[in-house]
């Protein structure tokens, strides 16, 4: 029996909004400037409320939305998403009420199974405070975290083994969310 999926078809574009000039997708001050999450929240409903606008139902969310929330140097960013639980709570409600569907796809710097343990370190920091983001805006699990499997390094089965053994030390949040692009180049 072939199954035909009835819901309509969801179009949509990853961060930067072509269509209207200077609508950010995030607050990318540099941090001597005391950059918020917050700030990246305002202008996500401005987003949000073009994306109503236009009819589009799917965005991918900017993986720089928490500015230095994972930044070793800089713990006075560490506690923005718990610092903004509300605003996500309510973005996540906007998001639902507009059956919008958001993901996020982290920087190219993710890693999972790079041979440097102080990148894979960052990578599982970086993907958790994404994962929490998502949890704390209440989304389901169509709200993913897209990512690639990484580098080969010369050697595809051990490169393979360390992804396996990085996933395993994800937390459930992030393995819930965690979807992987496909990348058949390496």
């Amino acid at each position: 029996m072939n199954h035909i999926d009835k819901r309509p078809q969801r179009f949509g574009f990853a961060v930067k909004v072509l269509g209207q000039p200077g609508l950010k997708s995030n607050d990318a001050r540099r941090w001597q400037s005391e950059p918020h999450l917050r700030v990246s929240l305002e202008y996500l409903r401005a987003i949000f409320a073009y994306l109503q606008k236009h009819e589009v139902t799917m965005y991918r969310m900017s993986s720089d939305i928490a500015p230095y929330v994972t930044h070793p140097d800089l713990p006075q960013f560490h506690r923005q998403i718990e610092e903004c639980a509300q605003e996500l709570q309510e973005l996540g409600e906007q998001a639902k009420a507009q059956d919008l569907r958001l993901s996020l796809h982290p920087s190219q710097f993710i890693v999972l199974n790079s041979p440097n343990p102080e990148l894979v370190e960052k990578s599982i920091r970086d993907l958790e405070a994404q994962a929490q983001i998502l949890d704390a805006m209440g989304l389901g699990s169509e709200a993913v975290l897209v990512i690639h499997v990484g580098g080969t390094y010369g050697d595809r089965a051990t490169g393979r083994d360390r992804w396996v053994e990085t996933y395993e030390r994800l937390s459930e949040p992030v393995r819930r969310r965690l979807v992987l692009e496909n990348d058949d180049t390496r």
